[in-house]
């Protein structure tokens, strides 16, 4: 299967993992747009650059808060100096918040993104008659 970014793509708009790393990543983060387009992309003749700028934005964030990546460097949720205090937030409660930040920035970049075919690719639905679509309204 094609990548939705080429290593020498996510090199020009700056990441910095080794190609290996790279490599797990992209699937992870073409897995995660084909589940949010409902595999839309994978038929489509090119890859439109938001579509990249979406890969992009999951391989940074799952680079950085991961729960890989929390476990080896967990972020503070709470810090006091006085007497020396400190806590860390649920790694539950980490993910979810991220995540739905995450899935919002997707939607953003995606947002009136369509396929070869003119369907929107975060389309999840059955349009019903009448309804205004792509080229007119659905007969």
């Amino acid at each position: 299967m094609a990548q939705y970014l080429t290593y020498e793509q996510y090199q020009a708009w700056g990441g910095t993992l080794d190609e290996s790393a790279f490599n797990l990543a992209e699937i992870k983060a073409r897995s995660r747009i084909d589940a949010m387009t409902m595999g839309r992309v994978k038929a489509m003749a090119e890859v439109p650059e938001q579509v990249q700028a979406a890969m992009m934005e999951i391989i940074a964030v799952d680079g950085t808060f991961s729960a890989s990546a929390q476990a080896f460097a967990p972020v503070a949720a709470s810090f006091t100096t006085d007497g020396y205090s400190e806590s860390y937030g649920s790694a539950e409660s980490r993910t979810a918040a991220i995540e739905k930040q995450l899935t919002g920035s997707i939607e953003t970049l995606l947002d009136g993104v369509t396929d070869d075919e003119g369907t929107p690719l975060l389309y999840a639905g059955v349009p019903t008659i009448g309804t205004p679509w792509i080229g007119g309204l659905i007969p």
